[in-house]
C-alpha cells in the first residue's frame, strides 16, 4: 500500500471509534496545554527580563570598582574627627585622601583600563559634589537634588523630549517627571527647551557658597517604568559636564580620584573576556551577570512547568497503549482478512502506528490551542499585575509550538509501537477465526 494511502485509512479507522479517539487526545492535551503554557510564559517572561536588563543599563558597558584589600585592623577601625584648630588644613585634606584612595581609583588605574584589549572608552565617574544648588528657569527657586552622571548609553523612559541614541551631550540635562511642577513647568512637554542652572563651589576655598553658574540646556524628562530595575529621581547630566565641574570644585592639592569607572566595550560579544581580564585587578560588573541570573529564574521556573506537563504526558503514554492494544484486539479478524488479501506485515504495523500519530495531532493541537488562547488575557494579567500597558507575559513562539505537536506525535508513534507490533506478528489464519 503507498503510504498516503496508509494515512488516509488511518484517518478513517480513528473516525470510526471517535469516543475512544477524542479521549485519548484530551489526556494528551492536557501535558500539551501545561509545556504549550510554559513555553510562552518562558518566552514572555525572556522578552521582559531583557526590555527590564535593556532599560537598566548599556550592553557593552562593564562598571569597574578598586578591589579594596583589607589590611590591620587599627586602619580598618572607624576614624575620629579631630577639630584641632592647630592641625593645617592641608594636612587634612592629605590625611582624608590617604582614608579615600582605599576605595578610590586614580589616572594609573584609568590608563592600565585603557590597555586592556577590546576596551573601547574608558570613562571615569566624576564627583558632583561641588554643585550647591540647582535653579529653574520656570520659577527661579533653587534645590538641591540628587544629581546622577549619565554616562552609558541605557535606555531611558522619557515622558517627553528625545536623546541622540540615549546619549546627553555638553550643555543638556534631564529632569525627572517628578520635579517638573515642582520646578514651575507647566508639563514635561512644557520643560523641554528651558534651563536650569547649576552652582558651583571653587576647589580653591573651603567656601560652601557657590562661586560659579553654568546653564544646561533640558532635552528630555525621564519617568519611572515597570520595565526600569533601579530608578532615582535625579537631575541627570554629561559626563562631560560633569568633569568640568569636577576639574573646578576638586582641591587642587589632591590627585584625582573617581568613585568608579564606565568600560565600554567595542562589541557584546567580548564582554565576558574583557571582564575576566578586569576582575584579575579590580571588581568589575556587567548588565549581563543582571540578565543571566534574571534568565536563569525564568528558565528554572519554566522548566518546572514543562515537567508538571512531562508527568502528565507519561500518563497519557500509557492511555496510547490500552487504546492501540484495544483497537488490535477488536480489530483481529480484519488485520487477518488485510494479511489473506496480500497487505505486509510492514503496512500493517504502519497502520497502526499513524493511528498513534494523529492522535498525538489532534491531542497536541487542541492542548496547544488552548493555550494559546489564554494569551488573549494578556492585558488583564498586566493590570492585575499593575505592569505598563502592552507588556506581554505569554508570547507564542511558532517554531517551539510545532516542535512540541511533532514532538508528541514522535512519542504518541514510539507509545504505539508494542500495540502495532502485536498486529504485524497476528497469523492471518487464526484472525480469521476470531469472532
Amino acid at each position: 500500500m503507498r503510504r498516503i494511502d496508509i494515512i488516509k485509512r488511518a484517518g478513517r479507522n480513528l473516525r470510526q471509534s471517535k469516543g475512544r479517539t477524542i479521549l485519548t487526545a484530551l489526556a494528551i492535551s492536557v501535558g500539551a496545554f501545561t509545556i504549550g503554557l510554559a513555553m510562552m510564559a518562558g518566552e514572555g517572561g525572556r522578552l521582559y527580563t531583557n526590555n527590564i536588563v535593556d532599560s537598566a543599563g548599556d550592553k557593552k558597558v562593564i562598571t569597574v570598582y578598586k578591589k579594596a584589600v583589607s589590611s590591620s585592623a587599627e586602619e580598618e577601625a572607624l576614624p575620629e574627627y579631630s577639630d584641632s584648630k592647630d592641625k593645617n588644613k592641608s594636612s587634612e585634606v592629605k590625611d582624608r585622601s590617604s582614608l579615600r584612595s582605599k576605595y578610590s581609583m586614580g589616572d594609573e588605574d584609568l590608563a592600565k583600563l585603557r590597555s586592556i584589549s577590546h576596551v573601547e572608552k574608558v570613562t571615569p565617574s566624576y564627583s558632583t559634589s561641588g554643585i550647591v544648588y540647582v535653579k529653574s528657569s520656570g520659577n527661579g527657586k533653587k534645590f538641591t537634588p540628587d544629581i546622577a552622571v549619565k554616562a552609558d548609553r541605557t535606555r531611558a523612559e522619557l515622558a517627553a523630549g528625545s536623546l541622540d541614541d540615549f546619549i546627553l551631550k555638553s550643555g543638556e540635562a534631564i529632569i525627572p517627571e517628578s520635579y517638573v511642577g515642582k520646578m514651575g513647568f507647566a508639563s514635561a512637554k512644557s520643560a523641554i527647551g528651558k534651563t536650569i542652572t547649576l552652582g558651583i563651589r571653587g576647589g580653591s576655598s573651603w567656601s560652601a557658597s557657590a562661586s560659579k553658574e553654568i546653564s544646561l540646556k533640558i532635552v528630555a524628562v525621564d519617568k519611572q517604568s515597570d520595565t526600569t530595575i533601579f530608578y532615582q529621581p535625579a537631575v541627570r547630566i554629561s559626563s562631560d559636564d560633569a568633569k568640568d565641574i569636577y576639574e573646578y570644585s576638586h582641591y587642587k592639592g589632591l590627585s584625582n580620584e573617581y568613585s568608579l569607572v564606565i568600560v565600554s566595550v567595542d562589541d557584546v560579544k567580548n564582554i565576558d573576556a574583557v571582564k575576566d581580564e578586569i576582575s584579575k585587578s579590580y571588581t568589575a560588573s556587567s548588565i549581563q551577570d543582571a540578565r543571566k541570573a534574571l534568565l536563569t529564574m525564568v528558565n528554572v521556573a519554566q522548566m518546572a512547568l514543562i515537567g508538571f506537563g512531562g508527568l502528565a504526558l507519561l500518563a497519557s503514554v500509557f492511555g496510547i497503549i490500552n487504546t492501540m492494544y484495544i483497537s488490535v484486539l477488536e480489530r483481529t479478524s480484519q488485520i487477518g482478512l488485510m494479511k489473506a488479501l496480500g497487505t505486509s506485515g510492514r503496512d500493517i504495523g504502519r497502520l497502526f502506528r499513524y493511528e498513534a500519530a494523529w492522535v498525538g495531532l489532534l491531542g497536541g493541537l487542541i492542548g496547544v490551542g488552548s493555550a494559546s488562547l489564554i494569551t488573549l488575557f494578556n492585558p488583564a494579567i498586566a493590570s492585575a499585575l499593575k505592569l505598563g500597558a502592552g507588556t506581554n507575559l505569554l508570547v507564542i513562539n511558532p517554531i517551539q509550538i510545532i516542535l512540541l505537536i511533532v514532538s508528541l506525535m514522535v512519542m504518541a508513534v514510539l507509545a504505539g509501537w508494542l500495540p502495532s507490533r502485536k498486529a504485524t506478528k497476528l497469523d492471518p489464519i487464526e484472525a480469521l477465526r476470531t469472532e
